[in-house]
């Protein structure tokens, strides 16, 4: 995949971090509330799934992108939003991406809540960031606000 708004995953996280989190989690083992997104595929249409956590603050539930126009953003806008989220059970949602100028107070309280963890996660923001800097930015990073939806992935 080559977009500049994407940053790749290390072999660590590729080969060992993700299928490892991704069982865990689909069982709902870990804790603090990492799940896995299934989605289809926009190609394949074969259900994928990727560990993630939500983020719970700002007023609502998101879905946020660190590393910008990943397969799982792309499946889930194919998918027009629809998916579930597995731990230990499914829970079906629609994930709506948020424009940017909405995103820009959620990404500046996920900053906020990551703490010194932001610099793992974002080459360009801190949890200082200022509005306007996140502004500056925040195309790169796309962000979904979930809703329960009672629809197939």
């Amino acid at each position: 995949m080559v977009d500049s708004n994407y940053r790749a995953p290390g072999i660590v996280h590729r080969k060992l971090l993700n299928p490892l989190l991704g069982k865990l989690a689909g069982r709902g083992v870990l804790p603090g509330g990492t799940v896995v997104l299934v989605v289809p595929g926009r190609v394949s249409g074969r259900l994928r799934t990727v560990p993630l956590t939500p983020f719970a603050g700002a007023g609502g539930r998101f879905l946020i992108s660190p590393r910008g126009e990943t397969d799982w953003v792309r499946n889930l806008r194919a998918a027009g939003g629809h998916a579930a989220l597995r731990a230990g059970t499914t829970e079906r949602i629609r994930a709506t991406e948020l424009s940017h100028d909405a995103a820009v107070p959620v990404l500046q309280s996920y900053l906020r809540e990551l703490g010194r963890m932001a610099k793992v996660f974002f080459d360009d923001l801190t949890p200082d960031s200022s509005a306007a800097e996140i502004a500056a930015v925040a195309h790169r990073y796309p962000v979904f606000v979930l809703a329960g939806d009672g629809s197939a992935p």
